[in-house]
C-alpha cells in the first residue's frame, strides 16, 4: 500500500507538472497561431491600400497627360475599373478646386467638356473659402452619383484634399459617412475612408507642381474593405477591428470576426500600427472560441488524466501521447497548406494587378481612336532620340503631317466617316514607314512621324514622300466609310525638320510645324524640310 501510495502521489505530481506545461504550450502556441494572423492580415491591408494607390497614381498619370481633359477622357481612362478589381471601392472621382466667384465659370467649362448635366452646388466650406467639386464621377455599386456635389462640406475629405495638395503625395481620410451614403438609412450607413492623388500637368519633360489641376478620389467604404480584405485573413478563427490611431483618439473603421470573442485572452491580444497615405492605422487581432477551441484546450485535462492514469496503466499513456502529437503535427500539415494556397492566389493577384496596370499606361500613352502613340509618347521618343542619336552622331528626322481635304469629309458626310478616314490614314501611315519609326496622332488630323536613324540627309525627303504617295491614294470605303468617300481626295501636307542643328526637342518640334504649314502654304500635297 505504501508504494502504491508514493507511486499515486508522484504520478499525481508529474501529472499535475505535465498539465501545467502543455497548458502553457497551448498558449504558447495559441500566441504563434496569432502572430502569424496579425502578420497575414497586416500584409493584407498594406497590400491592398498599395493596390488602390498604384491605380490612383495611374490614373493621375493618365489625367496629367490630357492638355485638354474631357468627360469621354475620363470614361475611357476609368473604364477598366470595376468591382472585380476594386472590391471595397464606392467610386472614383475627379475634384477640382473653386473659390466662390469662379463657380459659374468652372460648371460652364466643364460642361463645355463634356459633362453637359453638370450642375454645381456650393456649400460653406468647413476650411477657408475654397470649394472642391465633384465635377466627373464614376459609381461601381450604381448608387447616386456625387456629381456637383462640393466635399469641402465633409472635413474629413477636405483635409485629406488639402495634405494631399500640400504634400503633393498620397493621402488618406479620417473616416466618416460618405456624402453619397447620408441619404441611406442608419442602418446601411457605413465608416468609410476617401483615398486621394494630387493630378498635375506635364510641361518641360515632366509633372510640373506648378499645374495643379485637381485630385483623383476613391471612396472605400470600411466594412465593405474588411470584408473584401480582412474577412478571408480572419480564417474563422480571430476577430479583426481597424481603427484610427491619432494619439489617445481612436475612431473605428470597421471590423471583421469569424466567432465569439474569447474573455481573459488579454495576453493572446495583438496590436499593429500600419502607417497608410500619410495616416495610422491601427490593427487589433483578438481570438475567438474557435481558435481556442481548435488548440484543443481539453488536451489539459486529458493530460491530467492520463498521468494519473500512467500508475496503473502505462500503455494508455502511451497511446494517448501519441494520438495528440499525431493531431498536432496534422493541424501544423493543414495550417501550413493553407498558408502555401494562399501565397498561391496573391501572387496570382499580383500578376493580374500588373497586366492591368499594364493597360492602364498604354491607355494613357496612345491614341484611343487610331492606337497610334499620343502625344505625350511622342514628345518621350524624340526627347530620347536625342540623347541617343547625339552620342552615336546620327541624325534623325521629325515628319509633321497634316491631312488636306479632311474637312470636307467630316462636313458632308458627318464625324463617323472621319474617324475612319483617321483611321485609314494612322494604317496607311503604319505600312509606310519602317516598325522602328514612331507613328503618332496629336490630335485633330494632325499626325507626326520619328524616322531614327538616317543614312543620309536624302532619306528624310524619302521617307515624306512615301507617305505622301501613301496617303493621297483614294480612300476604300468600309467600316463605317460610306462610298461616296472615294470621291473626296484627302493628301498630306508634310513638314520636315533634321535633327542635325537642332538645339532641343522643342526646337525640332518647333521646325517640322513651320515646315509643314510652309508645304500647305505652297500647295499642299507635297513635304518642305525645314531650316535652322
Amino acid at each position: 500500500m505504501a508504494v502504491v501510495a508514493v507511486v499515486l502521489v508522484i504520478g499525481a505530481g508529474l501529472s499535475v507538472v505535465t498539465a501545467v506545461l502543455v497548458r502553457q504550450g497551448e498558449r504558447r502556441y495559441a500566441g504563434q497561431m496569432m502572430d502569424r494572423y496579425t502578420d497575414d492580415a497586416l500584409a493584407a491591408v498594406a497590400d491592398e491600400v498599395g493596390d488602390y494607390q498604384h491605380t490612383l497614381a495611374d490614373l493621375a498619370v493618365g489625367l496629367g497627360a490630357e492638355t485638354d481633359l474631357t468627360a469621354a477622357d475620363f470614361a475611357a481612362l476609368t473604364s477598366g475599373l470595376n468591382r472585380q478589381r476594386l472590391p471595397a471601392a464606392a467610386a472614383v472621382t475627379f475634384v477640382v478646386p473653386a473659390a466662390d466667384a469662379g463657380t459659374a465659370a468652372l460648371q460652364a467649362d466643364w460642361r463645355a467638356r463634356g459633362a453637359t448635366d453638370l450642375t454645381l452646388t456650393p456649400v460653406s466650406p468647413v476650411f477657408g473659402t475654397e470649394h472642391a467639386f465633384a465635377v466627373l464621377d464614376r459609381s461601381f455599386d450604381g448608387r447616386n452619383t456625387i456629381a456637383g456635389r462640393d466635399l469641402s462640406q465633409a472635413a474629413e475629405a477636405m483635409e485629406a484634399l488639402r495634405i494631399a495638395r500640400d504634400s503633393g503625395a498620397f493621402a488618406i481620410s479620417r473616416s466618416y459617412v460618405l456624402l453619397r451614403d447620408r441619404k441611406l438609412p442608419a442602418a446601411a450607413q457605413q465608416r468609410s475612408v476617401t483615398l486621394v492623388q494630387p493630378v498635375y500637368g506635364f510641361a518641360d519633360g515632366g509633372w510640373d507642381p506648378r499645374q495643379f489641376r485637381g485630385w483623383i478620389v476613391i471612396s472605400l467604404r470600411g466594412t465593405d474593405f474588411m470584408t473584401a480584405t480582412l474577412q478571408a485573413q480572419a480564417r474563422g478563427s480571430v476577430q479583426l477591428t481597424l481603427t484610427e490611431h491619432d494619439g489617445n483618439q481612436r475612431q473605428l473603421i470597421a471590423t471583421a470576426s469569424a466567432g465569439t470573442p474569447e474573455a481573459g485572452t488579454a495576453a493572446l491580444d495583438r496590436d499593429r500600427v500600419i502607417e497608410v497615405g500619410q495616416r495610422s492605422w491601427l490593427l487589433s487581432v483578438s481570438p475567438t472560441d474557435r481558435l481556442l477551441s481548435a488548440n484543443d484546450r481539453r488536451m489539459t485535462s486529458l493530460t491530467l488524466t492520463g498521468g494519473i492514469v500512467v500508475t496503473v496503466l502505462l500503455a494508455v499513456l502511451v497511446g494517448t501521447l501519441t494520438s495528440a502529437r499525431d493531431r498536432a503535427v496534422a493541424q501544423v500539415a493543414a495550417a501550413t497548406l493553407a498558408l502555401r494556397e494562399d501565397i498561391a492566389r496573391r501572387e496570382e493577384t499580383e500578376s493580374r494587378l500588373r497586366t492591368r496596370e499594364t493597360e492602364l499606361r498604354h491607355l494613357a500613352l496612345h491614341d484611343p481612336l487610331t492606337g497610334l502613340a499620343n502625344r505625350a509618347l511622342f514628345w518621350e521618343r524624340v526627347e530620347h532620340a536625342f540623347a541617343t542619336h547625339q552620342r552615336a552622331g546620327r541624325t534623325f528626322a521629325v515628319l509633321f503631317i497634316d491631312l488636306d481635304g479632311f474637312k470636307p469629309v467630316n462636313d458632308r458626310l458627318g464625324h463617323t466617316a472621319g474617324d475612319a478616314v483617321l483611321c485609314q490614314v494612322a494604317e496607311r501611315l503604319r505600312r509606310a514607314t519602317r516598325s522602328a519609326d514612331t507613328v503618332a496622332r496629336l490630335g485633330g488630323d494632325e499626325f507626326a512621324v520619328l524616322v531614327e536613324q538616317l543614312e543620309t540627309q536624302g532619306d528624310a525627303g524619302i521617307a515624306a514622300h512615301r507617305v505622301i504617295t501613301a496617303v493621297e491614294q483614294p480612300l476604300e470605303p468600309g467600316a463605317g466609310l460610306p462610298a461616296a468617300a472615294t470621291e473626296l481626295p484627302v493628301t498630306a501636307s508634310v513638314g520636315v525638320a533634321l535633327s542635325g542643328d537642332a538645339l532641343d526637342v522643342d526646337d525640332i518640334l518647333r521646325r517640322a510645324d513651320t515646315a509643314m504649314y510652309a508645304a500647305k502654304s505652297s500647295g499642299k500635297g507635297r513635304y518642305v524640310i525645314g531650316d535652322a
